[in-house]
């Protein structure tokens, strides 16, 4: 099968097709419009490695002991809600269960094998939009919350947190897609 295929019957050989467009960051704005761009443009980096690969390729971690690209779609995912949705969308509010505060650094890279890509990138964008919500609502980007471990955050530094964060799990979905399709080539050799 080639990794172009249209979606076949069986799950293994389904393929995912992208619900977002290549996007560009700003090239003139004023700092919140880029800082807001650039998160937007990250975002759609994760989603879009994931575009064209069999559904057993996005499960797929790379080493054994490594991330997937589902994987990578539910720590991001779980990223924008700690930070925009619940820490600065309630402004200051104890943030729920997160991966990023457990010792088991390998807990964000766990999927079921009955979690669909699309239901995961589905839950993605939704609570990116809900992060955009919380976005909209700001004055200023020196507004600050009350954080447990920092004592205060500014809107800047949790912007400029996600923006690093996305941006280095869209480099590792690209690797990560980048090996995926070299092995899909090697298999039909």
């Amino acid at each position: 099968m080639s990794i172009d295929d249209p979606q076949q019957d069986s799950d293994d050989e389904a393929v995912f097709r992208t619900p977002v467009r290549r996007l560009q960051p700003p090239q003139v704005a004023d700092e919140r419009e880029a800082l807001e761009g650039w998160l937007d443009y990250f975002r759609a980096q994760v989603v879009l490695a994931l575009d064209g690969l069999p559904h057993r390729a996005l499960r797929r971690r790379v080493p054994e002991s490594g991330p997937s690209l589902v994987g990578i779609v539910r720590l991001v995912t779980d990223l924008e809600r700690t930070w925009l949705v619940e820490r600065w969308g309630e402004r200051g509010g104890r943030a729920a269960y997160s991966f990023s505060y457990v010792d088991d650094a390998d807990a964000a890279f766990r999927f079921s094998e009955l979690d669909e890509p699309a239901a995961l990138v589905g839950a993605y964008q939704e609570v990116c939009e809900k992060g955009r919500d919380a976005l909209a609502g700001a004055e200023s980007l020196d507004d600050a919350v009350r954080d447990d471990r920092r004592g205060h955050i500014e809107l800047r530094w949790i912007l400029l947190h996600l923006i690093t964060e996305t941006a280095r799990r869209a480099g590792q979905a690209e690797a990560l897609r980048e090996f995926l399709l070299s092995t899909e080539d090697q298999r039909r050799d």
